[in-house]
């Protein structure tokens, strides 16, 4: 909660913050025999294609939870079996540690609202069964996914050091065991800086439910 609070905090002072930020202002002087006359004139900076990667990291969230802690959850509802528990009775099991969801993501802009490209998310739980005499690891119980995800993000506020966007994508998962067809979204995000930048973003899906990294951006070549 208290991380939530920080994410949402942050984007609220982005967003209070940006108009210093906004497009540049020009002045002009017209000068006649009996008058001076100043005029303001807003200037939108002119919009050059780009590049962007990032890479971040992101918390536990709903979708990363079922993959990554014992699959659905099935063997949980299994009877005991004594001879399982007879054979297992000299060892085990750690608790299960969530380590959590790493992105990679790569997206081109050619307009200012829109971005297209792809992101790769993989995540990790770890468990293991330890002898319980000696402390020596007998089995891996440890969970890992990995994400594939074609990405569209839209950027609903944009000016040159801040943005605010959302972004969906949609593509194949594996538990390394079988394979599904999962999502993403950033219900809010927000990207600070020019060249290299730092992100924020609140959503669900493979990537977390709360994620930050970095980012650099730089223009396309023209042909």
């Amino acid at each position: 909660m208290k991380n939530l609070r920080f994410f949402i905090a942050l984007l609220v002072a982005l967003f209070v913050v940006q108009g210093a930020m906004a497009q540049k202002k020009t002045k002009s002087v017209v000068e006649t025999d009996s008058t001076t006359v100043i005029t303001t004139v807003r200037v939108v900076p002119k919009f050059t294609p780009k590049h962007d990667l990032r890479v971040g990291v992101g918390t536990l969230s709903v979708s990363t939870s079922l993959f990554l802690d014992g699959g659905w959850g099935i063997e949980d509802y299994y009877y005991p079996d004594f001879r399982n528990d007879m054979a297992n009775c000299d060892t085990y099991r750690t608790p299960r540690f969530f380590v959590g969801n790493y992105s990679l993501s790569y997206t081109y802009q050619d307009r200012r609202w829109l971005q297209y490209g792809g992101t790769v998310v993989f995540g990790a739980s770890t468990c293991w069964r330890k002898d319980a005499a000696t402390g020596q690891k007998i089995e891996n119980l440890s969970y890992y996914s990995l994400s594939i995800l074609p990405t569209v993000r839209f950027n609903w506020f944009y000016r040159e050091k801040v943005q605010l966007y959302s972004s969906i994508a949609l593509g194949l998962i594996t538990d390394f065991d079988e394979a599904y067809i999962w999502g993403d979204v950033a219900l809010i995000g927000c990207s600070f800086g020019r060249k290299l930048f730092g992100f924020v973003e609140l959503g669900g899906g493979m990537a977390g439910s709360a994620r930050i990294g970095l980012g650099y951006r730089f223009n396309a070549e023209k042909k």
